[in-house]
């Protein structure tokens, strides 16, 4: 074997098959090898010859990254977000249901003190007593749920400024 055999070196690398047979059909059609093809390719490409290659394969490589960052940070907000609506439907049927019974329990108050009118005064510091229950109720359940809006408003304000920071972190 000569000397030149000996130093040469078998290369592999990943494309697209497709990409590759295009290529292929390529050099034979200008009645080349892709061996040789990609050893001239080599050659000027070390010489300086390709300089601009450089640019075009790193802004390439750049563009790629950045769509597949805004992908997947769409898919996690998009995720975050059924969630959260998921959530928030719950919280609103619980708050349906209060109100559902609260009605309820008013509509009988007054059937009750429709019938009792006649015993009024025995029942009235009864009926002072249910009252200032349920408005005692009616109190923690608004505070209920004002706080369960305040949470869920500071989670959203909080993912969205979480990927605010994290695009102008990777954008600086």
């Amino acid at each position: 074997m000569s000397q030149t055999g000996k130093n040469k070196k078998l290369a592999s690398f990943n494309c697209d098959q497709k990409m590759w047979e295009q290529f292929i059909a390529r050099c034979n059609s200008k009645d080349t090898t892709a061996t040789a093809v990609l050893t001239q390719f080599i050659k000027r490409y070390l010489d300086g010859s390709l300089d601009d290659l450089d640019k075009i394969v790193s802004n390439d490589l750049d563009k790629r990254l950045d769509s597949k960052i805004k992908a997947r940070v769409e898919e996690y907000l998009e995720e975050y977000l059924v969630a959260s609506n998921n959530s928030a439907n719950a919280t609103n049927q619980t708050i349906l249901d209060i109100c559902s019974r609260l009605d309820k329990l008013e509509s009988q108050i007054k059937g009750e003190s429709n019938s009792n009118e006649t015993g009024a005064i025995p029942n009235l510091a009864n009926l002072e007593q249910k009252v200032s229950g349920m408005a005692a109720r009616i109190k923690q359940l608004t505070e209920a749920i004002l706080k369960i809006q305040d949470y869920l408003n500071n989670q959203l304000k909080q993912t969205k400024k979480s990927y605010n920071n994290s695009y102008y972190q990777r954008s600086t």
